[in-house]
């Protein structure tokens, strides 16, 4: 009698448990056509908690079919060479190239299908409390040939990314931590504002996860990174956190306000306010590079400085990667730049790379024979070297 009625309990539970996840659910995501001329779209997905993993996918997939399929032999070599791409790029070193070679019957089987690319803007992480802004493209953009989406591509480097964006996109939002079920939350035409709070938080997430690969703790980087706050108020700026998105904000507006933005660096610098002028640094580069970057010289010259005064921060803050990392994309600019040579020569001696910081600060030193700071530099990297090498 017992073990009937906890049969029947059991029974009455999952019955229970069954009819929840049928619960009817709600959520609003973003239709971004790559057609300039159409509107984006703000639309409502009516599901049940069941299908809440697979229902975008299941709507997804029949709208990016309809945009054409791999018929002609150019497009489908194209699939076959971006897919042996992926697989030798995936493959286990030493493997033998011709055991991932594709199939005749395989590629024809991938030309039929369709899938759809996941381009994380935000990725589902603890450092977003597992919250995630995804968007969701087409898997055979480039083989099909499909025309650019300016919009879409706005949208992924205005937070943080560098995906080219081929064809139509959606963008959606959900909460994701593989331990519960999925829960979606709205995406909204608003936040397309260059203000939008889900903006800075990828700009915030991407440098965390970008400190801990440095070997920093998860929480000394979520604490340096909330130092360096995106949003930190500063007299003077009253600037969005990036560049308006759509309609686009004009390249000669931009240009000119990266250079605004950088003198109010600039001050905070001379004043030591350095998380301040980090993240102002940072900001007037957002609006140099998010896409389409601003061109020609003058948009070289402001890159140029905003990245050497923030690998001066750096340097002040006492984070030698961070230096390095800046200082190497001012090099990249600009090959024999003085200022960057310096401090990454200096930044590399904190990391005990004395080989590469003597090598760094010579040619400093080459370029610059006057500077009485590379001089010393190199001589106490040159004595730290030799005291490494031979203990004297």
């Amino acid at each position: 009698m017992a073990d009937d009625a906890m049969a029947m309990e059991t029974v009455v539970k999952e019955d229970a448990m069954e009819v929840v996840s049928k619960d009817p659910i709600s959520f609003t995501y973003v239709y971004i056509p790559c057609d300039d001329t159409k509107s984006m779209e703000e639309r409502t997905m009516n599901t049940t908690k069941d299908k809440v993993l697979g229902c975008l996918l299941d709507v997804f997939r029949p709208h990016f079919a309809a945009a054409g399929k791999l018929e002609t032999p150019e497009q489908r070599q194209a699939l076959k060479d971006q897919i042996q791409q992926q697989m030798t790029k995936s493959g286990q070193p030493g493997q033998n190239p011709a055991t991932q070679a594709i199939t005749d019957e395989q590629l024809e089987m991938m030309c039929d299908s369709q899938t759809v690319d996941i381009v994380p803007l935000i990725p589902a992480v603890a450092a977003g409390k597992f919250i995630s802004v995804t968007c969701y493209v087409d898997d055979r953009g480039s083989a099909k040939q499909l025309p650019h989406n300016r919009r879409a591509t706005a949208l992924v480097s205005a937070s943080g990314g560098s995906v080219a964006v081929l064809g139509d996109a959606f963008v959606a939002r959900a909460l994701d931590n593989e331990a519960e079920d999925m829960v979606r939350y709205d995406f909204k035409l608003s936040e397309f504002d260059p203000d939008s709070p889900w903006l800075k938080e990828a700009w915030r997430v991407k440098d965390v996860i970008e400190r801990t690969r440095d070997g920093v703790s998860h929480v000394d980087a979520t604490a340096d990174a909330a130092a360096e706050a995106p949003d930190v108020s500063v007299d003077g700026d009253s600037l969005p956190f990036v560049p308006q998105i759509e309609p686009p904000m004009p390249l000669h507006e931009r240009a000119a306000a990266a250079e605004h933005i950088k003198g109010l660096g600039n001050t905070h610098f001379k004043a030591g306010s350095l998380p301040q002028c980090v993240s102002l640094y940072k900001k007037a580069l957002r609006y140099l590079d998010i896409h389409p970057p601003v061109p020609g010289e003058q948009g070289k010259a402001t890159r140029l400085a905003c990245l050497n005064n923030a690998a001066a921060s750096y340097l002040k803050l006492n984070l030698p990667k961070k230096v390095v990392q800046y200082a190497d994309n001012a090099l990249k600019l600009e090959s024999n730049n003085v200022k960057a040579l310096f401090r990454k020569g200096s930044a590399l001696r904190a990391l005990s790379k004395y080989e590469e910081a003597v090598d760094t600060l010579q040619i400093a030193a080459a370029a610059d024979p006057s500077d009485a700071g590379i001089k010393a530099e190199l001589a106490r990297a040159d004595k730290e070297l030799k005291k490494f090498r031979y203990g004297w």
